[in-house]
């Protein structure tokens, strides 16, 4: 049975579909001694031998799948092996007998969640973005970021070509969240599905940000470093790879997105109900069945004139004089003060 190039360099533990196409367009893969770098590219795995570099590759049958979680510090590099001899993911992994590689990109000098598997198949849908899995990034910026940045990020920014030539192409909005900000830094929460290298720092770029610190802390909402230092793996469970297949199935987006509209507009009918039933007990309000927040009126007899509603003060209480009391008589106000002493009505200014 003829299957795709990429597809058995996978499921042999070479890389993930996305990079073993990557290796073949580089002319770095011979089938059968010749080189091919036109995708796509069909063998049969039987009677066609497939080499890599140096390396000869041989169906992998019957391999049980396996799945780890990975916090990746900074500076190591995501591949199994590096000509530079610099530090790889691939060292990390010590003590287990599974040939795995990791799943989708990040820099060199990111850190964070990094999934390492043999299953070509769950890594191609977990990196593709037909599929749409989300990352979730806690990304730290220099300086402080206005809500018109902010915006801007979440409409799409325009972005060069990639290898310098071509035409250029937009992000996709970002989902954003502000976690943090002041005149220094800036701390954002960054939902994207991954789609170009390098995207979060380029797209932040443009904005006038650089990005001084990202971190990968979730993939499809529940996988999670929970746990996990800095260099240290687990294997997932059993749940987390059934809901990793859950989350990439096709249908799964279709019905996230009809529940999230169903629910919208649920929310939107409930306010309007509310508004309709506000409106019709004002109408239906009467002086024997007063609205809400109105104050009962009393029947009246028929003929008998409504008595005044007007507020009715009581007199004014008896003359208080600080020091004899109540019902002492006042000493005279003068013009310059109290007492004789001052001019006034009962002292009227001499020659007058």
């Amino acid at each position: 049975m003829n299957i795709r190039l990429q597809k058995f360099m996978a499921d042999c533990g070479i890389a993930s579909r996305r990079k073993c196409e990557e290796l073949i367009t580089q002319g770095q893969v011979r089938v059968n001694g010749e080189i091919k770098t036109t995708l796509p590219v069909l063998i049969d795995p039987d009677s066609d031998q497939i080499t890599v570099g140096e390396q000869v590759l041989e169906p992998i049958k019957q391999e049980t799948h396996a799945y780890y979680l990975l916090h990746k510090p900074k500076g190591v590099l995501v591949t199994n092996h590096d000509p530079a001899d610099r530090k790889t993911v691939g060292e990390l992994m010590t003590g287990i007998t599974e040939r795995v590689f990791p799943v989708g990109r990040l820099d060199m000098d990111a850190r964070g969640l990094l999934m390492m598997t043999n299953d070509g198949e769950l890594a191609h849908r977990l990196t593709h973005p037909r599929y749409g899995v989300e990352k979730t990034y806690v990304v730290r910026v220099d300086g402080r970021m206005g809500a018109d940045a902010i915006e801007r990020l979440r409409k799409g920014v325009w972005l060069g070509p990639e290898q310098g030539t071509g035409p250029g192409v937009k992000s996709e909005g970002f989902r954003l969240r502000l976690l943090a900000r002041d005149r220094h830094d800036t701390v954002l929460e960054v939902r994207l599905v991954e789609r170009k290298n390098r995207e979060i720092r380029r797209v932040l770029a443009r904005t006038g940000h650089k990005v001084r610190d990202l971190f990968r802390v979730a993939m499809a909402e529940k996988i999670t470093l929970k746990g996990l230092e800095p260099g240290q793996f687990r294997r997932l469970t059993e749940q987390e790879v059934a809901w990793l297949r859950k989350a990439t199935s096709a249908d799964f987006h279709e019905q996230k997105r009809a529940a999230t509209q169903t629910w919208f507009e649920n929310k939107e009918m409930a306010k309007e109900r509310r508004r309709i039933a506000a409106e019709a007990g004002q109408r239906r309000s009467t002086p024997d069945r007063p609205a809400a927040g109105r104050t009962p009126i009393a029947p009246v007899a028929p003929g008998k004139p409504r008595a005044s509603t007007k507020r009715r003060f009581s007199p004014a209480p008896p003359a208080m004089d600080r020091k004899f009391g109540p019902g002492a008589r006042r000493l005279p106000q003068g013009k310059f003060g109290r007492g004789p002493g001052g001019f006034g009505k009962h002292n009227p200014r001499p020659g007058r």
